[in-house]
């Protein structure tokens, strides 16, 4: 049997990978030249510590004050859009506790499933992706984000997951590439990171050498469908790709690719920002979040990546220098040696994370036809769960017991 993947994010390849494995014939069709996308310029953390998904209580109240500020960590672009406030309704009504205490157990197995996955992909020596697991520091200059992360901390002990609180003396101990200016920290040893960018080139060539056919600047503007199944793909070259079984593993850009078969799917895209500071001398040892700032620093080989934002922009290609500005000013805060200067346009990365309203990945078999799975809304966790996604999606199809529960993941949930 074929499988017809449209998506070549990580969770594209993820699935190509598993399922070219498991002894299926795989092609992956994407919109892009498939040299750009969310996967490759993100922070490249692998966080079992993000076991909290983005919907919590609190954080509609935190939402509408930095909705004010040019430079803060998040923002919606206003519009007029039923879909974008069907999506703000269900992400109100999932801001409970006990919806949060439900997902907590959901991604803390998932995380921890796909952080074993890439374990065993790096011993693949077709693979060097430089991982590695330095653990994740998270760093906080005032009393109330530490009140914060502590109760994190003692959540993560709680549910099996290791996490140290420090000092700020204690922090320095740790953190020995660059000084440090925090009130406190809380470790994740078991956390990792790589280089995405390296992975998603690495993968393609990897995969194309064992028979995967890739479908570049390929985009998807209809489907040949009926009652059952969906049969072929229709693209805007006018080329018609035939489809054993469908897997539609777009990011952001999965509803639109649904709607053609008329599901519907609340999903918005989560417009973030990076750059790279080349041949950085000062750059810390061990990732980090600055807390406060909602800004990821990860090192990579010589290079330190820093990125950061949520940006609802309806897929908005703009580069907003306000954010982006926010994310470098925040550096020297808490790393006083770092003061990275605003760069060009050009040196500024974004991509866009699809947030489902629950803070939950769509991962599951379509309802309404047959040979249609689909893997999308992994938000700002795409590269941290996609290695256990695409094992996943390829349990489902070879008809097997997932390795984990996936219920909450159910694509139909709303």
């Amino acid at each position: 049997m074929k499988i017809t993947i449209i998506g070549a994010g990580i969770i594209g390849l993820s699935s190509a990978y598993y399922l070219n494995e498991a002894g299926y014939e795989v092609e992956v069709v994407d919109k892009s030249d498939l040299s750009e996308g969310c996967s490759f310029g993100n922070a490249g953390m692998i966080v079992p510590s993000h076991f909290i998904p983005l919907a919590t209580p609190g954080i509609i109240t935190k939402g509408l004050r930095w909705m004010f500020d040019a430079k803060s960590p998040f923002y919606i672009k206003p519009r007029m859009s039923l879909e974008l406030a069907q999506w703000l309704w269900q992400f109100y009504k999932s801001c409970s506790s006990a919806k949060v205490e439900s997902a907590i157990p959901a991604l803390r197995d998932l995380s921890l499933f796909s952080k074993k996955c890439y374990q065993d992909l790096a011993q693949n020596p077709e693979l060097n992706f430089n991982f590695e697991e330095e653990g994740l520091m998270m760093l906080f200059k005032n009393h109330k984000a530490q009140k914060e992360e502590i109760e994190v901390a003692e959540k993560a002990n709680e549910i099996g997951i290791e996490a140290k609180v420090l000092n700020a003396e204690e922090v320095k101990s740790y953190e020995t590439g660059t000084p440090t200016d925090v009130i406190g920290g809380v470790f994740y040893p078991g956390d990792a990171h790589l280089h995405p960018n390296v992975l998603m080139n690495q993968m393609m060539v990897y995969l194309k050498k064992r028979g995967v056919i890739f479908h570049g600047n390929t985009e998807v503007v209809g489907f040949d469908y009926n009652h059952e199944k969906v049969n072929a793909i229709k693209t805007k070259t006018q080329k018609t790709i035939k489809v054993d079984h469908l897997i539609i593993a777009g990011g952001s850009w999965t509803p639109k690719v649904l709607k053609f078969l008329k599901i519907k799917m609340l999903l918005q895209d989560g417009k973030g920002y990076s750059v790279t500071l080349k041949n950085q001398n000062d750059r810390p040892k061990i990732p980090s979040i600055l807390t406060e700032a909602k800004v990821a620093m990860t090192p990579m080989g010589d290079d330190l990546r820093i990125g950061g934002t949520l940006e609802i922009s309806n897929l908005s290609s703009k580069i907003n220098r306000n954010r982006v500005a926010g994310i470098l000013e925040a550096v020297p805060k808490y790393y006083p040696k770092l003061k990275p200067t605003m760069p060009d346009n050009q040196a500024i990365w974004h991509g866009f994370r699809p947030c489902s309203p629950d803070g939950l990945p769509y991962i599951g078999h379509s309802k309404k036809f047959e040979n249609l799975t689909i893997a999308s809304g992994h938000a700002m966790m795409g590269l941290s769960l996609g290695p256990a996604t695409g094992r996943l999606i390829t349990e489902m199809i070879q008809e097997q017991s997932p390795s984990i529960d996936i219920k909450l993941f159910d694509p139909h949930r709303f």
